[in-house]
């Protein structure tokens, strides 16, 4: 409810105060993502009075943007740490913030001086130090901080002599600065970003800034480029908000609600807006260093610091032979903190190392373990590792040993380590096998040197892991106490123990565990074959040495050994293969069924959604209108309503299949003559009366006449469509606006086509846009959820499908266009078909129709439907009775459902053809109806005779269109026509009779050839030999462009590759080359007469 409250009183603020803003200063709305757990502040009745005249705070803000603090990414919104702070401190006095940008920092300093903005945020010492201003109470720290470029590093206490030093110029006063560094060069940026740039680019040597600021930016944008070098030896500062003087009033106010925020508010405000390293931003010093501590430091500004290479995962080389691991890492944090520096030595021995600093040589160890005995020699400070004690053993040896446990081993055992003592108490017959780093313990139980080995966890795994991978493996933990890592100095360098010690303290728990956990799945150490590999090399060697000594008697013996091993090597090769392929098959089998599963979830809570929603309607506005019949009162509303969203979920089960469709690869598209113009005005008929109601503008910019090319009309319809419901639908005002332009293209044998939907509603973000051509995807807004989202991504599919491209523009608040780009062959316009003339009745008499459905619902439905439509109906539950109904009386039209029990419509479309053949029976028409709205379906009903099939559910209009017209069974059916167009073959001659003659006679011997083959595969013939002869006869009517037998073919060719019967399609294919065979005889009896 805060929220609420807080945006209604930010909208009413922005509303008052729009028109106040000067012409280069841009109004923004805050954006602020914390949100207060305290109440408003109880404030006296001056201080309400006051607030409720000011009406609204105005926050100034400057171009360019200083994240984190004030970010201005958004075209209309202000967000950022100090967005957050001026949003609680709204929430909590209860008046509305509103932004100001001006398009300098000084210009607005220069506002606030003038009354024009009542607060400037990000303020620090550089407005403190303007008389005519005073700064609240700090809500973030400002912690100068000096940056240089990777690789370099300067002292802590440099004085920059002579180096270019760049600054933000509105940070800090230019006069604190050169107090601070006196002998730098220094340049001033607009911006933080443009300082590190030019540290980057070698344009400065340092940067000085805030460590909040720069800390945020190197993280975004300047990883391992740049990086914080140490802390400005300058007083940390404050950020606060800045007020004019004279309004002691409001920064009484200010201050009251910055003291209300809680620390943990404050500190989840910092995390939101800082990269993570927290600690390091809200903590600048150790706990305080002693006067000597700090001495020491300015004495000793390096530090040399002897490590181990093969002591992974704490010290080691890697691949560019440079240290690496934590203890490197944890030097680094050190350096950060204190400002020491540390020259690292490599060494190959711990005990090396432990005389190095007891001779003085160095001054401290990177990593080593505590040992009583150590402790005489050397001064430790806190542990900064601690990983259990383990014992390792080869793989394939038994654990534990079957007879005396370590009695008798060989034990491998750091030289000089405190635990030699206890294992020679513990295991008074074991032999020790001292050894100088922890990979040398590794490498002394793999080369059976040692049967096992003590070690910590960490570099057992570690080296396991990567190096030892199948030969070594842990046994066991040993004891309860652990090993530990630390560092350790000499025993005269106690102020170099301490200084050590505080700044492990400085580095919260979370943070250590973070940087150990990244070095212990890290990549491996340098890979030194003679360090890694140099007790298994002699070893070689020396066999080497004895084969070469034994070949001149062992020869052919070695020889046969030799290709015996080879060949194993081989069988193992391969089998290790197969494992890792039926592996990779099993990983890719695995992620598929996920990404299955994931995918049929998502889709079925999507269409859950989708379906439920209008289905609730439906059913609930039915309920009601039940009830008022009951009562005698009829209420269209609900019965209009029911029945659109029955209409809108109709058509989402229809976007649904065709995204099925889609995604399965098979929608296919159906070329035909289209005349595009035409088309358009169709589809702009349509949506006329949708603009009229909405009050909109319906226009379009079309071709002067026909446009004919060979394209599927009803995909392009369904694109425009799906076009022009979406910019209705989204547009309040305005108008809408369709255009079609047609290029030729040079080849000359096709067109270009731009279709353009352009519309003045609400606009589409950029963010949104992306997203909008996913399935159930949508822009975000008030109206999201109106529709599934699937008709744009539909629409491109299709565009991509014919060869083109759908491209969107939008603008939010201002309009959309989208646009079609088609490239489609041209065509001439079809020869138009000639249709018997109406009957002098006028309208169409009542039909005789017999309806087949084995679902009462259905049948009652279709009953009224075309009882309403003055029709004669009877009715049959299955295919049975309706055949016996069929057999007693004469129809006009048969309607049947496609799937009953007995026998079903396809069955029954087939006995009827067969018997209709068989009597020489005109053709009734037969039409079925399905619930399954698949083009297979479709077409297995063509398949079995039927003259169409409509798709559940049927309405009135749908019904009528496809009933028959003419006099009930009095109508004499027209003739069929095989398609054969005589006037295409006079074109394809050059009007030659005499060719034309030769080619009708050659066709017709042809046709009676091809006629007699199809009625000699006799009733059940091999699906091979009918697709050989369909074949034959389908290539003679395509050169000829007989179109209705080559229809004729192709319906067999499909219904054979969906294994559909094509008994009734082949009487069709029958009678359409008996229909050729009387055209071609007419014809060239046409010829003779006029020759």
């Amino acid at each position: 409810m805060k929220c609420v409250l807080v945006a209604l009183l930010l909208a009413i603020g922005m509303a008052g105060s729009a028109l106040a803003a000067p012409a280069d200063v841009e109004t923004r709305r805050l954006l602020a993502r914390a949100v207060s757990t305290a109440s408003p502040l109880q404030l006296d009745s001056q201080d309400r009075q006051w607030l409720q005249q000011r009406k609204v705070l105005l926050l100034g803000s400057s171009r360019p943007d200083y994240p984190p603090f004030e970010i201005n990414i958004s075209p209309t919104d202000y967000e950022g740490l100090s967005a957050d702070y001026a949003g609680l401190i709204a929430e909590l006095l209860g008046i509305p913030v509103e932004i100001r940008r001006f398009p300098s920092r000084h210009a607005a300093i220069a506002a606030l001086r003038d009354g024009q903005i009542d607060l400037l945020g990000s303020s620090n010492g550089f407005e403190a130090a303007d008389a005519q201003l005073s700064l609240s109470q700090p809500y973030a720290d400002d912690l100068p901080v000096i940056v240089t470029r990777e690789g370099r590093t300067l002292k802590n206490d440099t004085d920059l002599t002579d180096l270019r030093l760049g600054m933000v110029d509105h940070y800090l006063p230019s006069e604190t600065v050169r107090s601070l560094y006196p002998k730098a060069q220094l340049s001033l940026y607009r911006s933080t970003l443009a300082g590190l740039a030019a540290v980057e680019t070698g344009e400065v040597d340092a940067y000085l800034g805030d460590a909040i600021s720069t800390d945020f930016l190197i993280g975004k944008s300047y990883q391992g480029t740049v990086k914080i070098d140490h802390f400005c030896r300058g007083p940390a500062g404050t950020f606060s908000f800045a007020l004019a003087n004279d309004n002691p009033r409001l920064r009484r106010l200010i201050d009251m609600a910055l003291a209300r925020i809680t620390e943990s508010e404050r500190l989840n405000i910092l995390r939101r807006w800082t990269s993570g390293n927290t600690s390091l931003l809200l903590e600048r010093h150790l706990s305080a260093l002693t006067a000597e501590e700090q001495a020491w430091i300015d004495q000793n500004p390096t530090v040399s610091v002897p490590v181990d290479a093969a002591l992974a995962p704490l010290t080691f080389n890697d691949a560019q032979q440079q240290p690496s691991g934590i203890t490197i890492d944890l030097l680094k944090q050190i350096t950060l903190r204190t400002g020491l520096t540390f020259k690292l030595i490599e060494r190959n021995a711990v005990q090396t190392m432990i005389e190095q600093v007891a001779r003085g040589e160095a001054q401290m160890i990177g990593a080593l373990g505590y040992g009583a005995q150590r402790q005489t020699q050397l001064r430790y400070t806190r542990p900064y590792l601690v990983s259990p004690r383990v014992l390792v053993t080869r793989s394939q040896a038994p654990w534990p040993p079957q007879s005396r446990g370590l009695e008798g081993q060989r034990i491998a055992l750091l030289r000089g380590s405190p635990l030699r003592a206890e294992v020679q108490r513990q295991h008074p017959k074991a032999v020790l096998v001292e050894v100088n780093n922890p990979l040398g313990l590794m490498e002394a139980v793999a080369n059976g040197n040692a049967d096992v080995a003590y070690s910590s966890h960490i570099n057992a795994k570690y080296y396991i892991t990567h190096v030892f991978k199948d030969q070594l493996r842990i046994a066991t933990v040993l004891g309860d106490d652990p090993a530990t890592a630390a560092f350790a100095v000499a025993p005269d360098q106690p102020q170099l123990q301490a200084i050590l010690d505080k700044a492990l303290l400085s580095i919260p728990p979370e943070e250590l565990d973070q940087l150990i956990n990244r070095w212990r799945i890290s990549t491996m150490v340098s890979d030194s074959p003679w360090r890694n590999y140099r007790t298994l090399a002699l070893q070689v060697l020396v066999l080497s040495a004895l084969l070469l000594a034994g070949v001149v008697f062992w020869n052919s013996y070695l020889r046969k050994l030799i290709n015996q091993r080879t060949d194993a090597q081989r069988a193992l090769q391969a089998q290790l293969a197969l494992s890792r392929g039926l592996l990779e098959q099993l990983r890719q089998a695995k992620d598929d069924a996920e990404r299955a599963s994931h995918t049929k979830s998502t889709f079925l809570a999507t269409m859950s959604h989708e379906i439920r929603t209008p289905m609730n309607a439906v059913i609930g506005l039915l309920e009601l209108a039940l009830e008022d019949s009951r009562k005698g009162r009829c209420d269209t509303q609900a019965l209009q309503t029911a029945h659109d969203s029955a209409v809108d979920l109709l058509g989402l089960i229809g976007d649904i299949l065709d995204i099925s469709r889609i995604e399965s690869g098979h929608m296919t598209l159906q070329p035909e003559a289209t005349d595009l113009v035409e088309l358009v005005r169709s589809a702009l008929r349509v949506f006329d009366g949708n603009a009229r109601v909405k009050g909109l503008r319906l226009h379009c910019l079309l071709p002067e006449g026909p446009v004919w090319v060979l394209a599927d009309a009803l995909r392009i319809k369904q694109i425009l469509s799906n076009l022009l419901s979406n910019a209705i639908k989204f547009t309040d005002r305005g108008e809408v606006h369709v255009s079609l332009s047609v290029e030729p293209v040079t080849a000359g044998s096709s067109v270009q086509v731009q279709l353009c939907v352009h519309d003045t509603g609400i606009g589409i973000g950029s963010a949104d846009q992306a997203r909008l051509f996913s399935a159930f995807a949508q822009a975000d807004g008030p109206r999201a959820r109106q529709g599934a989202g699937l008709g744009l991504v539909i629409s491109r599919t299709l565009a991509n499908l014919m060869g083109g491209a759908l491209n969107l523009q939008s603008v939010e608040g201002v309009g959309t266009k989208v646009s079609v780009e088609l490239q489609l062959p041209t065509c001439h316009a079809p020869t138009p078909v000639e249709h018997a003339a109406p009957s002098q009745g006028g309208e169409s008499g009542p039909l005789n129709i017999l309806v087949v459905d084995d679902y009462p619902a259905n049948l009652l439905l279709l009953e009224k439907q075309l009882n309403t439509l003055g029709h004669r109906v009877t009715l049959a539950e299955n295919g049975q009775a309706a055949l016996a109904l069929w057999q007693a009386e004469r129809f006009d039209l048969v309607i049947t459902d496609c799937s009953m029990p007995i026998m079903d419509g396809h069955q029954l479309a087939r006995s009827i053809r067969m018997q209709e053949h068989e009597m020489a029976l005109p053709a009734c028409t037969i039409l079925g109806i399905t619930a399954n709205a698949q083009t297979q379906e479709h077409e297995r009903c063509l398949a079995s005779g039927m003259d169409d099939c409509l798709f559940k559910p049927v309405g009135l209009s749908a019904l009528k269109a496809h009933l028959p017209q003419g006099q009930a069974t009095s109508i004499t059916p027209q003739p069929k026509t095989s398609g054969l167009n005589l006037n295409e073959l006079h074109h394809l001659t050059q009007n030659d009779d005499q060719l034309v003659r030769r080619l009708l006679q050659q066709l017709s011997q042809s046709a009676s050839e091809d006629l007699a083959a199809l009625r000699g595969l006799g009733s059940q013939p091999d699906s091979d030999a009918v697709r050989a002869v369909v074949h034959r006869i389908k290539g003679g009517a395509k050169m000829l462009k007989v179109r209705g037998v080559v229809k004729d073919c192709e319906a067999i060719e499909q219904a054979q590759a969906r294994g559909v019967p094509t008994d009734v399609l082949r009487l069709q294919l029958e009678t359409s080359l008996q229909t050729l065979q009387r055209e071609l005889s007419d014809a060239l009896s046409a010829i003779a007469t006029s020759n």
